[in-house]
């Protein structure tokens, strides 16, 4: 069969899957099975570009790969494949037509390329989320202690493209390292090499000696590192290795980035925290920033150790550089969005950490009062709801880390409101670059292709985060409205029963004055010129009738909030959600298209991107839609919260039945007819049956009122809520 020939039995090549200096790597199928697997071969036309001696060494280093391929059985490193004897001319055809006869590799398929072109997609030019660096470290943390516990060997070519991935069948990633050959055996000591690796990629020692231990691996694990957490290289990529080299031997030990100064193009920068936009949450970022510090040392005898003054490890075994990662990967970040303020806030999680603490971070990041908080958990929430037992643990969900559009995960796990009468929306001023600012007052320059690429990607963050907050605020205010909705109907159960009861209370009085009517005709009401008795039994029947309407005002007033929580309310922000939601705001596509590869654009073409953004932002926020939405939900939201606590209500029908038994009790001594037997049913009928009646957590209780108090509470409530009613009069 020829050897270009795209079938051989039942296999047929699908395509290439990468190529490199030397090789290439093919994917072929299985047309019967649906085998799908990957194989690696050297380039025919690499005979005649090397010397003897080279083909030597290339031969020896292939064979030593494939021995390894064979051996490597982790779930982190990309595993050799032996094919079944129904695959053996298969095989042999690749052999036969292989270069210096030498055995093909034959490795898993891994069907979702590599991080490499995870990093080219336009939407990853600030970097992956926090979920997928996360989900990076852990792999190459397992694979490299592998390769250098296990089998003795460093991999020296760590990168982007040699980290490949697979889609699992239930939606995840999983990363996998590949490519050993560049592998050589771990020496004890550092021993004389050539230098090899890609250039960006590999340890400073290499360059100045051409030594290696296992530490250069930790380095380009720190390089990979701070590249998948930003989109970019560390050490100023766009200059000369001359220069990066200088800059990065002249650096100190915490410096984990070398950026050119914009406004002195001779002189350069020495960070010791990232100085450029990125995804990742402030407290695992400080973690990241000490771990990058271990592995970005400029010392390969000390590199990826920890020194007197860092944490100490709690005496877990094994280098720093791992149990680093191990205690970051642990961490647990609760994401939180305040809608009122449009704000993005993220906490670390304890544990033994209480509500109370949470709340004072909140208080203080928010300066809003935390007894205005109101707490929503997104749909599909597994807590369901924040009660007096919740822990801030519960409120963090470990599958809703990933937060991607693929994941249909919500954006945050808890939104908070604060909720009050006349609420007030105050988005804070983005946060802009002091470069993009310095470079967005310039007439027309042209910028270099560095500092236009800087730019670029400066200005990009700025409209996905945007973009990315917005949406929060979508989410939020529909999530608000059903969170709002089902605490509403959480209190009908109490509704319905204070209603029962009302009637129960209204029949007994009823009964009560037939009763009297009754012993009056029958001369045996010896107590009607008691003029004490008859104040007290006025004095009953007024405050009976005065609960009685406080009563039908709460009645009343829930209905009407329940129907326009989901009239106005629920209807009114999944109208909005759906118009918006899927939006382009600010026009991040058409941006990427234009510039995202590009490295060039000019201060103009920068004012211009500048002010569409802020016309778009301003827009956004001052949309009406959005607008009545928010005022719609405070609204409601702040009505139902000053609905009078039902069970204050039942206690003063309870306090009008006891006032009423002690009126009958000094009907007793007088009255000795059988009429008194039906005042005892009657009263008997007001007994209240406290079990129906529980406050929901999601009802603040009043504070214990007297009597008296409570009618006039009750009263001036019922007014406050006629004045807001007018809408439904009209």
């Amino acid at each position: 069969m020829p050897p270009n020939s795209l079938r051989f039995g039942d296999w047929e090549l699908k395509g290439h899957l990468g190529k490199g200096g030397f090789g290439e790597v093919k994917h072929w199928k299985n047309r019967k099975t649906n085998q799908e697997i990957a194989t690696k071969h050297i380039k025919h036309d690499i005979q005649d570009k090397i010397s003897v001696d080279q083909q030597e060494t290339m031969k020896n280093r292939w064979l030593q790969e494939w021995e390894w391929s064979r051996k490597f059985k982790k779930a982190f490193i990309v595993a050799g494949i032996e094919l079944s004897n129904d695959s053996k001319a298969f095989i042999e055809y690749l052999n036969r037509n292989h270069v210096w006869r030498l055995p093909v590799i034959v490795l898993e398929y891994c069907n979702g390329g590599d991080v490499r072109k995870l990093l080219e997609k336009p939407q990853n030019a600030n970097g992956l989320s926090e979920f997928e660096v996360r989900e990076i470290l852990f792999s190459l943390r397992q694979a490299i202690d592998f390769l250098h516990t296990n089998c003795r060997i460093c991999h020296r070519d760590l990168k982007p493209d040699n980290i490949v991935i697979h889609h699992t069948g239930n939606g995840r990633k999983m990363f996998k390292l590949t490519d050993f050959g560049l592998a050589r055996d771990s020496p004890e000591k550092t021993t004389q090499q050539s230098v090899v690796g890609t250039r960006h990629y590999y340890a400073p020692e290499v360059v100045d000696t051409g030594k290696y231990k296992e530490t250069v691996d930790y380095w380009s694990m720190g390089v990979i590192a701070y590249e998948v957490a930003t989109g970019v290289l560390p050490f100023i990529p766009h200059q000369t290795v001359v220069n990066i080299h200088i800059n990065i031997k002249k650096k100190n030990r915490d410096c984990i980035a070398i950026t050119e100064d914009f406004e002195n193009p001779n002189r350069f920068l020495f960070h010791n925290d990232i100085p450029i936009g990125h995804h990742l949450s402030e407290p695992w970022l400080a973690k990241f920033i000490k771990w990058l510090r271990l592995a970005l040392d400029n010392d390969h005898s000390r590199r990826g150790a920890l020194t007197a003054t860092d944490e100490v490890q709690d005496g877990v075994a094994g280098p720093a550089i791992f149990t680093q990662v191990d205690r970051m990967l642990q961490m647990k970040v609760l994401t939180v969005f305040v809608v009122s303020i449009y704000k993005l806030l993220e906490y670390e999680l304890m544990p033994e950490m209480k509500m109370q603490e949470l709340l004072k971070l909140i208080a203080r990041d928010t300066k809003l009062e935390m007894s205005t908080f109101y707490f929503v958990l997104p749909t599909g929430h597994p807590h369901k709801r924040v009660t007096a037992e919740t822990k801030p643990i519960d409120l963090y969900v470990d599958e809703w880390r990933d937060s991607s559009e693929e994941s249909r995960n919500p954006p945050v796990m808890l939104y908070i409101v604060n909720v009050m009468e006349k609420q007030t929306f105050k988005p804070p001023v983005p946060n802009i670059p002091d470069e993009l600012k310095h470079f967005n007052n310039q007439r027309d320059i042209k910028l270099e292709k560095w500092l236009a690429r800087r730019m670029i990607l400066d200005m990009h963050y700025i409209l996905s985060t945007e973009q990315a907050l917005a949406k929060m605020l979508l989410c939020g205010y529909k999530e608000y409205a059903l969170s709002l909705e089902h605490d509403i109907l959480e209190c009908q159960p109490m509704i319905k029963a204070l209603e029962r009861e009302k009637d129960k209370c209204c029949g007994a009085i009823e009964q009560f004055h037939a009763l009297i009517t009754a012993a009056k005709e029958q001369n045996k009401f010896q107590l009607g010129n008691n003029q004490e008795w008859q104040s007290k039994l006025m004095s009953v029947i007024g405050k009976h009738s005065k609960i009685v309407k406080s009563i039908e005002t709460i009645i009343h007033h829930y209905e009407s909030i329940l129907r326009i929580a989901r009239k106005d309310a629920i209807m009114a922000s999944e109208d909005i959600y759906n118009k918006i939601f899927k939006t382009d705001i600010y026009n991040i596509k058409t941006f990427q298209r234009m510039y995202i590869f590009a490295d060039a654009i000019t201060s103009t073409e920068l004012q211009n991107i500048a002010i569409e953004f802020a016309r778009a932002r301003n827009a956004f926020l001052a949309n009406e839609g959005i607008e009545n939405v928010r005022m719609t939900i405070n609204a409601t939201h702040f009505r139902f919260t000053k609905i009078i606590n039902v069970q204050n209500a039942m206690e003063n029908l309870k306090t009008v039945q006891e006032e009423l038994l002690q009126l009958q009790l000094e009907m007793l001594y007088p009255i000795h007819s059988p009429p008194i037997f039906q005042l005892n049913k009657a009263m008997d009928m007001m007994k209240i049956d406290c079990a129906y009646i529980q406050t929901p957590p999601s009802l603040d209780p009043f504070d214990s009122l007297t009597t008296d108090n409570i009618i006039s509470q009750a009263m001036s409530i019922s007014q406050l809520m006629e004045q807001e009613m007018d809408i439904e009069h009209s």
